[in-house]
């Protein structure tokens, strides 16, 4: 009798992007190795959504309702057997790439993956600051893996073991410092909301001193950001700068003077980077 065929495992790769243009090309031709590429458009004005296409994506519309929450529509449109997130400033490398092939082949125990990620700071790769190799969880069985709701630092929950891939995610910032800065000083409105909402949470000027002092700290000593040089100097500071935003505004916010921060603008955030 013959053996039945087996079932290769196939992969969904979702992001959400706006108005990326500029680079949304180079993400999706990294993830051009998947059986479907996701791509859900929160509303550019650019060519974003025709690149996409252009470049075989499955393409749809949605309002932006915060990262997280943004991201689990996505992954919810996903169709394949396995999931993984991709930002649109971001890159999967080859090597990452044979090695989430091979991981969805043999998973083991794994119910998901976590992957290394390099981040780039103005045009170069950083290698302290926790900016050179942090982890993150990208890869996950479809249905075993879920988006938490947060407006921004959102993460993925996964039910199961997780393994480790070695392989690198490049994360391109932006890199002209004024979009940089005030594409973060959007993204710590959206934080500052979430902080308001919490009340075991201190908020406030004074809170917001002592976090970005905690962050300047951690970033430029304990991680030894200062080895990266200008550069790590400057990303540091920026760090401990938008750190201080999100506190100060969230005080703002919970004595009820939000409205200084224009809510509308939120809409134009037309980058996923953290």
């Amino acid at each position: 009798m013959a053996e039945p065929a087996r079932h290769n495992p196939t992969l969904s790769v979702i992001m959400i992007a706006r108005n990326e243009a500029a680079r949304i090309r180079e993400s999706l031709r990294s993830a051009a190795f998947a059986d479907e590429v996701v791509v859900v458009d929160t509303g550019s004005t650019d060519q974003t959504r025709e690149i996409s296409r252009e470049e075989g994506a499955v393409v749809s519309e949605l309002a932006f309702a915060g990262f997280g929450r943004t991201k689990q529509r996505a992954i919810d449109k996903a169709t394949c057997d396995w999931v993984f997130v991709l930002d649109a400033d971001e890159q999967i490398s080859s090597g990452l790439r044979e090695q989430i092939l091979d991981a969805i082949r043999t998973p083991g125990p794994y119910s998901g993956f976590r992957v290394h990620r390099r981040g780039w700071f103005l045009g170069r790769p950083m290698r302290f600051g926790g900016w050179g190799h942090d982890e993150v969880v990208r890869l996950f069985r479809r249905g075993k893996g879920r988006m938490t709701p947060e407006s921004v630092d959102e993460r993925i929950v996964v039910d199961g073991q997780l393994g480790t891939l070695e392989g690198l995610i490049e994360h391109h910032t932006d890199p002209s410092f004024p979009h940089y800065i005030a594409k973060q000083d959007k993204f710590s409105t959206l934080a500052a909301e979430t902080l308001a909402v919490r009340p075991y949470h201190a908020v406030g000027v004074l809170s917001g001193l002592l976090h970005a002092a905690a962050a300047l700290v951690k970033q430029l000593l304990l991680q030894q950001g200062f080895r990266d040089g200008s550069r790590g100097v400057l990303l540091a500071i920026s760090t401990a700068y938008v750190t201080f935003l999100r506190y100060a505004k969230a005080g703002m916010i919970r004595r009820g003077e939000g409205d200084v921060f224009v809510r509308h603008e939120l809409s134009e955030v037309d980058r996923h980077d953290q």
